[in-house]
């Protein structure tokens, strides 16, 4: 009796088990794991992934076509895959697309699109991208702007460390030449900014 007790008593303890294991999700490989995978794979691994529309395969095989990494140096194909990673919601990739727009790198100059591509980077928390919109405005004289942009680049995000440095001396240098109500409104403008993402 015993015996089939303690057997019976394996037999369903093992059905449990079996049970329990199909309702364990499978794991999601972390995006800097896959992002790892991407940076080491030869050119014809990433460019079969990147036709398949893996925005970060899009992105590494842009930076090989930028630098001419194991590829010819190539700035249209490195726009073009840029391009689709930032529409595909990677930030820097978006900065990417932003500076060559602004530049005129492997596309036309176009500081509209620079501005919107800057932007959509800036959202993600990318404080290059505020700084780069920082140096468009201030370029235009448009000092309350540029302030707005170089205040959200020291804020949380994904923070350079460098850039936030850089941003403080611009604006210390901006507010000598804007009132205390500029500074004010323009810090007033950068809340909004971040609320409304």
């Amino acid at each position: 009796m015993k015996k089939i007790l303690l057997s019976s008593t394996l037999f369903f303890g093992l059905l449990n088990v079996q049970a329990h294991a199909d309702y364990i999700p499978q794991q999601q490989q972390s995006t800097s794991a896959m992002a790892a995978q991407y940076a080491h794979m030869s050119v014809a691994d990433l460019q079969k992934a990147a036709k398949a529309g893996q925005p970060a395969a899009q992105f590494y095989l842009a930076t090989r076509y930028q630098s001419g990494n194991e590829i010819s140096k190539d700035l249209k194909q490195a726009f073009t895959w840029f391009k689709a990673a930032a529409d595909q919601g990677i930030s820097s990739a978006q900065l990417n697309v932003g500076r060559m727009y602004a530049d005129g790198m492997g596309t036309s100059t176009n500081e509209t699109l620079a501005r919107q591509y800057f932007e959509k980077a800036a959202s993600h928390g990318d404080n290059r991208a505020s700084f780069n919109l920082a140096v468009m405005e201030e370029q235009k004289k448009n000092y309350m702007g540029a302030y707005q942009w170089y205040e959200l680049s020291t804020r949380d995000g994904m923070l350079d460390n460098k850039v936030i440095n850089m941003s403080e001396t611009k604006k210390t240098a901006l507010a000598a030449n804007l009132t205390p109500d500029q500074i004010r409104t323009a810090r007033d403008r950068a809340d909004k900014w971040i609320q409304a993402q």
